[in-house]
């Protein structure tokens, strides 16, 4: 994800924070071994090993601490990509001594780290894979405190908010007009009825007193306690209750955020997705320009997927069969009683919806894409 920040104008110019949460390291005692996992002490149901939820083996609690060693050895020495571009730029890793979960975590931040005016939140499992603005919206937030238009927080756009205006009309018959054009930005706002858990840019005071004025239970996600909070708000009393939100997307008319699935991917130790990238499509100019995109046909490899937009990203790999298997459809195993994202029909979600398949084939068969080195 680091690597991708050189995609958002002024980032790396900017103090940045890697927060790394603790975990919670599980007695042996009582253990069964299963495979690479294990479970403690079944019956009570509180000693079991959940990876996203911090709880893991001895031996994965070391590979942690060992990895936050080797990270902040990177920091310390600016390897790349852990290299400010001007002198007043800075990276530093803070330890959380337990685990929080994001809200939490989020909110120690706020109140012992965050000084400035603006703050930038972006999740660990965020990529820039296009421009975004960063610079330009920083230097309007500054000059006009809302923009003009109540704007307390600006999302990039992902997967999940491309053609929003559309998809809150066919799930919830909500109209948000015509897109905003806001004071010193070139592009336009559409306002968010949801609160993403995505990369984006806020007012400090707005994320203190507004997203983090709460109970944050550990291991909790703002994106669960506020976003469903907004969401059912505005649908019961309007698009005006918005304004007590301000959320908006900068609609830049492309995917500038992919969200990267960790269940999607494995390690990749001898690199090879990369090297066999690289021999078969990429010249020695291409190579060391790490700031740029090029244009090429899909090979297997290490490549996040959003759209037409693909990134490499060394040390990691995709099985095989997932990118041919992407057009695919099947079935709900149980009933689906909610309305779909992209079509608005009630009875299957949008990673079910008929009218996806077409569109998912299409990609997977497409031989053009924008192809993204995240090296």
């Amino acid at each position: 994800m680091f690597r991708s920040f050189a995609q958002a104008d002024g980032l790396l110019e900017s103090r940045i924070v890697i927060l790394a949460d603790g975990c919670e390291e599980l007695s042996s005692t009582n253990k069964e071994e299963e495979g690479d996992d294990f479970v403690l002490n079944r019956k009570s149901n509180k000693n079991i090993e959940n990876l996203k939820h911090g709880k893991c083996n001895k031996d994965k609690a070391e590979n942690y601490r060992l990895y936050l060693n080797s990270l902040r050895r990177e920091i310390r020495n600016q390897r790349h990509p852990f290299v400010p571009v001007v002198a007043w730029g800075s990276i530093e890793l803070i330890e959380l001594e337990t685990r929080y979960g994001s809200a939490p975590a989020i909110d120690k931040a706020m109140k012992e780290i965050v000084t400035t005016p603006l703050v930038m939140i972006c999740q660990h499992d965020n990529f820039f894979i296009n421009t975004a603005p960063l610079r330009d919206v920083v230097h309007a937030m500054h000059k006009e405190r809302g923009l003009g238009v109540g704007a307390n927080c600006i999302h990039f756009l992902s997967t999940a908010t491309m053609n929003y205006v559309s998809k809150v009309r066919r799930r919830y018959h909500i109209d948000l007009g015509d897109p905003i054009i806001a004071k010193g930005l070139q592009y336009p706002l559409v306002p968010l009825i949801f609160w993403y858990g995505r990369s984006h840019i806020s007012y400090s005071d707005y994320v203190r007193t507004h997203c983090l004025s709460r109970h944050l239970p550990l291991g909790s996600h703002l994106e669960e306690l506020l976003g469903e909070k907004q969401l059912n708000d505005i649908i019961t009393r309007g698009i005006n209750a918005h304004k007590e939100y301000g959320t908006y997307v900068l609609e830049q008319g492309k995917e500038i955020l992919y969200h990267f699935s960790g269940r999607r991917a494995r390690q990749d130790c001898d690199n090879q997705s990369w090297n066999k990238y690289k021999m078969s499509t990429c010249n020695d100019d291409q190579h060391k320009n790490l700031h740029g995109s090029i244009t090429t046909t899909i090979h297997e490899g290490s490549f996040t997927v959003a759209r037409f937009c693909k990134a490499v990203v060394p040390g990691l790999a995709f099985p095989l069969d997932q990118e041919k298997n992407q057009g695919s459809l099947v079935l709900h195993k149980k009933t689906f009683k909610q309305k779909c994202f992209h079509c608005g029909t009630k009875g299957h979600s949008k990673k079910y919806c008929p009218e996806r398949k077409k569109l998912l084939h299409d990609q997977s068969t497409a031989s053009i894409a924008e192809i993204i080195d995240l090296s």
